[in-house]
């Protein structure tokens, strides 16, 4: 069995494995997720484990279409639709305002960019075949939404306001 291949498989199902429980943490409300200003950034995280699910999903069904045109197509199309979320979430004013969260947002346009650039490498120019390659940004792709959901855990509450009543 290829490698590439038995990575998408475990990917993609501990991408969506934990798409679902983390839906649920959303859903139980621990910590107010579901709150306006937390709201863009627990779909920003989703996202996080619902692309490499998809994108491990695609790769192994389009494992035998010689070429790859299939795969690539959806790599290229993944890596676009999260660009231009990166690109709005980096933007937003909520999210995280803590240095780790703000360097977790700078760090996935680079991710999306390579996902998208891997899709062009044919095979023989690198040591790494392109859906390996592909393999090591999905990879860094969802192991930034750990981060993400690690630093939600860890976010302690504001403080309450003082003063004067």
């Amino acid at each position: 069995m290829d490698p590439a291949i038995a990575f998408y498989q475990s990917l993609s199902g501990v991408s969506f494995t934990l798409l679902g429980l983390w839906f649920a943490v959303i859903q139980l409300g621990h910590g107010d997720w579901r709150a306006q200003s937390r709201h863009r950034s627990t779909l920003h995280i989703a996202l996080h484990f619902f692309l490499p699910g998809l994108a491990g999903l695609i790769a192994v069904l389009s494992a035998g279409v010689p070429g790859g045109l299939v795969w690539r197509f959806v790599f290229l199309a993944i890596g676009f639709i999260g660009l231009v979320e990166a690109v709005g979430f980096l933007r937003a004013s909520e999210g995280p305002v803590a240095l780790p969260g703000r360097t977790l947002r700078v760090l996935d346009l680079p991710v999306y960019l390579a996902i998208m650039a891997a899709t062009l490498v044919q095979p023989g120019e690198f040591a790494l075949s392109p859906l390996q390659l592909e393999g090591l940004a999905t990879g860094t792709l969802f192991t930034l939404g750990l981060c993400y959901v690690w630093l939600a855990f860890a976010e302690r509450e504001a403080p309450e306001p003082t003063g004067y009543r």
